[in-house]
């Protein structure tokens, strides 16, 4: 007999009846209206019971779900259920965009003082909106159960100068911000594109360089 776990509706779609279910390790799994053994249309924040098995695409979902504590407010639009949920902290969250803002003002910096060229800029924005696009879709796919964006396409795309828009889709979307490999990778990421603009803010590249730029 599979072992019943708990776990927290944190993310719910009422017209569509489809939602996430994060678990005590921090794990997330699609639940469906169909899962839920009461059949009554649960809230966001509702504590749950429930057991592992196959959803759509073979991928694993929360199934024979049971609400044990219902939670005191309103459940969310589609649209709701992109935003932060209240367990995470504002400091986690502002630090995205903290790092986003930071690279975006050494990127202007250097194009500035002439350490690097305006294509650099324009190759962050436009990898940038790709990056954020990514993560959208990916957003959009997991909440209907859809075939998913793969982590590494998105790291690939983070990394080849896509990562400010990759930074600021997470904290938007609410999206790829629990799994700490997911996570580590992309601060990895972050830190070696922030060194590396630094570097061209303050002219420490130039002399290498500069008869490229």
């Amino acid at each position: 007999m599979q072992m019943r776990r708990s776990g927290e509706l944190v993310q719910w779609n009422n017209k569509g009846g489809y939602g996430f279910v994060r678990d005590d390790a921090g794990r997330d799994y699609y639940v469906h209206i169909s899962s839920l053994t009461d059949g009554a249309r649960p809230k966001l924040g509702d504590t749950v019971t429930f057991e592992i098995g196959k959803g759509r695409n073979g991928r694993p979902a929360a199934v024979v779900v049971t609400v044990t504590a219902t939670a005191p407010i309103a459940a969310p639009t589609l649209r709701e259920a992109t935003r932060p949920s209240n367990t995470v902290s504002r400091y986690k969250l502002g630090l995205r965009m903290t790092a986003a803002t930071l690279m975006t003002l050494l990127i202007l910096s250097a194009i500035a003082t002439e350490h690097a060229p305006v294509w650099i800029g324009l190759l962050y924005a436009a990898m940038g909106a790709g990056s954020a696009l990514l993560y959208r879709f990916d957003k959009l796919y997991a909440m209907t159960g859809k075939y998913r964006v793969s982590e590494s396409n998105l790291h690939l795309v983070d990394f080849c100068f896509g990562i400010i828009g990759g930074l600021a889709a997470q904290e938007f979307y609410r999206h790829k911000t629990v799994k700490p490999a997911f996570v580590a990778q992309t601060w990895v990421i972050a830190l070696v594109h922030t060194l590396g603009l630094a570097a061209l803010a303050f002219g420490w590249l130039h002399g290498v360089f500069g008869g490229f730029f």
